[in-house]
């Protein structure tokens, strides 16, 4: 046997084993998809199985900031700004509220808008 044809084996091999390694990857990829994409068997709509209650505030400016408040639906307005200046004065004991905003939908949502006194 001569080195050519031994060679020829080699790659032979070598190309079959490349093509098993890829099909088996394609296999435990889409596999793996498939899980993550697989969703509880549960009868509730998308906006309904989102939290409901969450706050998240952002620096937007030197010393002026952005909170996002989603709560319950159908607040009444004053309680609404109650909880809002409360989770601003949970960041800021000094905060000065510039503006607050209420989106009423499935959810109540608040921005506010409050720059850090000093």
């Amino acid at each position: 046997m001569n080195i050519k044809s031994l060679f020829k084996h080699i790659q032979i091999d070598l190309i079959v084993f490349l093509g098993v390694l890829l099909t088996v990857s394609i296999f435990l990829s889409f596999q793996v998809w498939k899980g993550e994409n697989e969703t509880p068997n549960t009868n509730c709509q998308i906006v309904n199985c989102a939290p409901i209650n969450w706050v998240s505030t952002k620096k937007i400016a030197k010393n002026t900031y952005k909170t996002a408040i989603s709560l319950e639906p159908n607040l009444s307005p004053s309680d609404t700004i109650k909880i809002a200046q409360y989770f601003v004065k949970q960041k800021c004991k000094r905060a000065k509220i510039k503006r607050i905003t209420i989106l009423y939908t499935v959810k109540t949502n608040i921005w506010v808008i409050w720059r850090e006194e000093k």
